[in-house]
C-alpha cells in the first residue's frame, strides 16, 4: 500500500548524495593507520581517489582470498598495501600450522582452518590425461571426469568452457612409447616421465643426401671420460706453477711465492 500511495524510488535525499560523494570525510592525521573498520573507498575502485594514504576509507587491491595473520594480532604495518585481507572472515582464514604439521590441534577455539589431507591434495595430472599407473596408491587426488565425445571426434564447439574433459596430447605420447616398447620411468613424486628425449622418439629426416648417409660422430677432444679427474702428474698448479697438485691443495703461501721460496 505504501508503494501505491507514496512512492519514493525517484527521490534522492541530500544525505545520500553526501555519503556517495564522501563529503565531510576528514583526512587521516598520519598515514598507515588501521582502517579495518572503515568502508571501501568507492572512488578508489573507479581510480578517482586522489587522497592517497591519507584517505579515511579502505583501498582494496584486487581479490584477496586469505586473511592477514598479522592483522589478526594487530601487528600488520602494510595497511592498504597488504596483499591479504584485513577483515575477519571464517571461510578465508589461513591454514592452522599445527593441524597441517601434526594432524591435530589442541586449541578448541582455534580461529584458523583445519584442512584434511584429502582437501589439500592436488589433482593427479596423469589421471586427468586418461591413465595413472599408481591407481588408488597415488599420492594425488583422482577426480573422475567424463571425456568430451565432440573433442575425441575432432572438434568441440564449446572449447575451454566445455564441462567435459579434453584429453591432452601427452597421453598419445605415452601410449606411443608403450607400443614401441620404450621404457617409461617414474619420478620421486609418483609421476611418469619418458626415459628418452622427444628428439629420439620422433627423429626428423634431414634434407639432401645426409638423410641417406648420416654424419659420423665427431671424436672426443678429451682423453678422459666426463666426470673423471686427470692424474696428478699432469696437473699444473696455477698458483706456484708446479705439477703434482691442485691449487686448493697448494702448501705455499703468497709471501713465500713472492720471495721465491
Amino acid at each position: 500500500m505504501q508503494e501505491l500511495v507514496a512512492r519514493v524510488e525517484k527521490l534522492t535525499f541530500k544525505l545520500e548524495m553526501d555519503v556517495m560523494q564522501q563529503r565531510g570525510a576528514l583526512l587521516l592525521p598520519f598515514p598507515g593507520m588501521d582502517k579495518s573498520g572503515a568502508a571501501v573507498c568507492e572512488f578508489f575502485l573507479r581510480g578517482l581517489c586522489g587522497k592517497g594514504l591519507m584517505c579515511p576509507f579502505r583501498h582494496a587491491h584486487g581479490k584477496k582470498s586469505v586473511v592477514c595473520k598479522h592483522w589478526l594480532r594487530g601487528l600488520c604495518k602494510k595497511g592498504d598495501h597488504c596483499e591479504f585481507l584485513h577483515e575477519y572472515d571464517v571461510t578465508k582464514m589461513p591454514e592452522c600450522y599445527f593441524y597441517s604439521k601434526f594432524g591435530e590441534c589442541s586449541n578448541k577455539e582455534c580461529p584458523f582452518l583445519h584442512l584434511d589431507s584429502a582437501s589439500r591434495a592436488k589433482d593427479c595430472p596423469w589421471y586427468d590425461e586418461g591413465f595413472c599407473k599408481h591407481g588408488p596408491l597415488c599420492r594425488y587426488k583422482h577426480t573422475r571426469r567424463v571425456m568430451c565425445t565432440n573433442y575425441l571426434a575432432g572438434f568441440c564447439p564449446d572449447g575451454p568452457r566445455c564441462k567435459f574433459m579434453h584429453p591432452k596430447a601427452n597421453l598419445m605420447l605415452d601410449s606411443l612409447e608403450r607400443s614401441k616398447g620404450l621404457p617409461v620411468t617414474t619420478d620421486g613424486d609418483g609421476g611418469h616421465k619418458p626415459s628418452l628425449p622427444e628428439a629420439q622418439l620422433f627423429p626428423r629426416p634431414s634434407r639432401g643426401s645426409s638423410a641417406q648417409h648420416p654424419a659420423k660422430k665427431a671424436p672426443e677432444t678429451s682423453g678422459y671420460p666426463y666426470g673423471f679427474l686427470r692424474p696428478l702428474e699432469q696437473v699444473t698448479c696455477f698458483k706456484c706453477g708446479e705439477k703434482g697438485h691442485y691449487a686448493n691443495k697448494c702448501g705455499k703461501s703468497r709471501l713465500g711465492m713472492l720471495l721465491g721460496k
